[in-house]
Parts: C-alpha cells; structure tokens; sequence
C-alpha cells in the first residue's frame, strides 16, 4: 500500500478540506501526534522521496531549507513533532493533486 493509497481509504472525503484549510485543522486519523507518528513511520521512505522532489522542483537547496518555511516549523521540536510535520505535508500534497485531479474530471 502506498501512502496515496491509505490516504484514499482514510481521508479522501476530507480532501478538499486538508487542501483549503492545511492538515492541521483537526482532521481524523491526523490530529493526535501518536496517530501522526505511526502513520509517518509506514511511509517514511515515500514521504521522504516526495519531500526531496519537491524541495529541488521548489529549487531549495535541501529538504531541510523547505521545512523551515513550512507555516508550522514552530513544532520542529522534537522527532515526534517532526514526524508530524512532515506526515501533515504529506496529507496537504496529496490534498492538493486530488482536488487539481477532481476539477480535471469536472472540467
């Protein structure tokens, strides 16, 4: 299963709200850090790989530079917090190419 995958059979109903709004806003399986960090270590490789993609494609040195401008960097406390973080980037990525693919379809 990949992380798309889990993603579309725990929250793709909350698609267009984690796009609009970002991950952080109270959505299920993403609020508490427990359930954050258990997700993020499943998909650890794959989130990772999408986070380097887009820090060069953004034209960041490393993936690293692109964190620290994430609208929540403040919670770079730990590696919990951490883990978190990047899972929340993770949701609002995929987020954003199911609504851009949603309003292909509509199109």
């Amino acid at each position: 299963m990949t992380f798309r995958d889990w993603f579309n059979k725990n929250l793709l109903d909350e698609a267009k709200g984690i796009a609009e709004n970002g991950a952080d806003c109270g959505f299920p399986h993403i609020s508490y850090t427990t359930e954050c960090c258990e997700i993020y270590d499943r998909f650890a490789s794959e989130i990772w790989d999408m986070a380097v993609k887009d820090a060069d494609d953004m034209g960041f040195k490393n993936v690293a530079e692109m964190i620290a401008r994430f609208s929540r960097s403040d919670m770079l406390m730990d590696w919990n917090m951490f883990r978190n973080l990047m899972l929340w980037y993770a949701c609002e990525k995929v987020s954003v190419e199911i609504v851009k693919e949603l309003d292909k379809e509509e199109e």
